[in-house]
């Protein structure tokens, strides 16, 4: 008797989303994916659930990397460690809380 396999193909079809944009300085606006992996999410998830302010700082930031494509990533990352903006923490905790309330919203409403 052939055992069935169980296919997950239709649950991973994606749909593109529009780009999540914000301005981080003046006159420096940033896109996002509408979207990011549930392993990304997980992962994010996992590092910022803890105590260790170490593994939340690398979960915020490997947040924000993998939600922008290399070239915005680039320009982002060289503002949020330039000495001449000193970008807050708080700011890049907004941010992320921005994308994923963004996200979430984005989810809800494809279901």
């Amino acid at each position: 008797m052939a055992r069935k396999i169980k296919s997950f193909a239709a649950e991973t079809e994606t749909v593109e989303l529009e780009p999540i944009t914000f301005e981080l300085i003046k006159g420096e606006e940033f896109e996002c994916y509408g979207d990011v992996s549930g392993a990304v999410t997980l992962e994010f998830i996992a590092a910022t659930s803890g105590d260790d302010a170490s593994e939340i700082a690398k979960g915020i930031l490997a947040y924000l990397e993998a939600s922008m494509d290399a070239a915005n990533w680039k320009r982002f990352n060289a503002i949020i460690k330039s000495p001449e903006h000193r970008i807050p923490i708080q700011t890049l905790s907004n941010i992320v809380s921005h994308l994923v309330e963004e996200r979430s919203a984005r989810n809800t409403d494809a279901s």
